[in-house]
């Protein structure tokens, strides 16, 4: 790509450093173009070649050494030129791999231990049982795993460090892990929005909400597949993804930038329609306005997915116009893990305050025990009324007192979508 052949230009800065060293040294440690180029643009500068300081300083300098390496340099000796030049001028040393690997490691614990709260939540002792939005969300944790422990490995081969301080097959390591990468952020996303969708299912009765609801699924299916295929075949041949960056000519890739706007957007109108999609039911539950607000706070969590989401459209910004790949993928590489987190701890949220009302009723729930609850209407299949119904109720969804109330809260039936 273009904006890679630029990297890494900018750290001829310091050169004169090294031209103080000498003819013999300098040809131990620059590229023979870059040596060209300092001795043609010493002459540009108006400090003395003897004040190394001066020179690491001086902006006109800079400017034609960078026109000059840029037109005769490739991009590996770039790199070798940044390096030897940025060491010579004491620029300091960045390194922010532990934010890459600690945000991936913290947030994959917290969405895992969320994932194990909600399936203890549905064992028979506590008076759950599995449904398809379970199972959903089963598989969607199989894909979040191996993106949490991919930012440790990421971390270690170099991201968050300057590119040119790191080997260059390093470089190209970090971006066959970003293709892989991007392929289960791809995945996560619309999959937990899907296994959402199965609790809605779980719970609504109404026909046309469920109706919606399905049609809502088929969108996020549709995302995943056709983001997931645009992302596997974004360059031809395929191994673009990542050996582009050091000879663009050989591959054809998509407007990367483009699609991931494109991706970004979309799931954005999604996880609004996911977070908006319950509101007109819950709207009519037969509560007090207090407790009606809170079930559609509890149903609004995904609030927060989206916050995340707009958050990451920022490291989109530098995505497309980076001239440091291994520094500037930071940002968006650890908002898409923490935006894959808190999708998933936002969807367990429910099941977890199920738990813990059970577990402790005086902390997080009711002191009496009472057999009624809030839950769907024995009459209410053809209609979006919600009533006060019996736990045992005779129709087979998900009774609403686990969301809101009763701590006899049943799940009357796995999956009846």
């Amino acid at each position: 790509m273009r904006v890679f052949k630029i990297a890494a230009l900018v750290g001829a800065v310091c050169a004169t450093t090294v031209i103080a060293a000498g003819p013999a040294e300098m040809a131990a440690v620059l590229p023979q173009c870059a040596m060209k180029c300092m001795m043609t643009s010493v002459s540009e500068s108006s400090c003395a070649p003897t004040d190394q300081a001066c020179m690491c300083k001086d902006a006109h300098y800079t400017a034609v050494l960078e026109k000059c390496v840029m037109l005769t340099c490739n991009i590996h000796e770039s790199l070798t030129t940044k390096n030897v030049t940025s060491t010579a001028c004491g620029a300091p040393i960045r390194n922010r791999t532990k934010l890459v690997s600690y945000s991936g490691v913290i947030g994959g614990v917290l969405a895992l231990i969320a994932f194990i709260l909600r399936m203890i939540a549905r064992l028979n002792v506590f008076g759950g049982v599995f449904g398809m939005d379970d199972w959903t969300m089963l598989l969607t944790m199989i894909l979040l795993i191996p993106l949490s422990a991919l930012s440790v490995v990421l971390a270690d081969t170099g991201l968050g460090r300057d590119m040119w301080t790191i080997p260059f097959e390093n470089i190209t390591h970090v971006l066959y892990i970003y293709f892989w990468d991007e392929l289960l952020y791809l995945s996560i996303l619309p999959m937990t929005k899907i296994s959402i969708c199965c609790f809605y299912l779980r719970i609504f009765p109404d026909k046309k909400f469920r109706l919606a609801t399905y049609i809502t699924i088929g969108l996020n299916v549709g995302y995943l597949i056709a983001f997931v295929l645009i992302s596997v075949f974004q360059c031809k041949p395929l191994p673009g993804a990542w050996h582009r960056w050091d000879n663009p000519e050989a591959y054809k890739c998509n407007a990367i930038n483009a699609q991931g706007w494109a991706a970004a957007v979309i799931n954005m109108v999604l996880d609004i329609t996911v977070m908006v999609l319950p509101l007109r039911q819950l709207y009519h539950l037969n509560l007090s306005v207090k407790r009606k607000s809170y079930v559609m706070c509890m149903f609004g969590l995904g609030i927060f997915v989206t916050l995340v989401s707009i958050l990451r459209l920022n490291s989109l910004i530098h995505f497309a116009s980076t001239t440091n790949l291994t520094w500037d993928y930071v940002s968006i590489g650890y908002w898409s893990t923490i935006e894959c987190d808190v999708g998933v701890i936002c969807a367990c949220l429910p099941a977890i305050r199920s738990l813990l009302r059970r577990v402790a009723p005086g902390l997080f729930g009711d002191t009496q025990h009472t057999k009624s609850g809030y839950g769907v209407n024995s009459h209410s299949r053809g209609n979006s009324r919600m009533g006060i119904g019996n736990s045992q109720s005779k129709n087979d969804f998900y009774p609403l007192d686990d969301v809101e109330h009763s701590d006899e809260a049943r799940l009357h039936h796995p999956h009846p979508v």
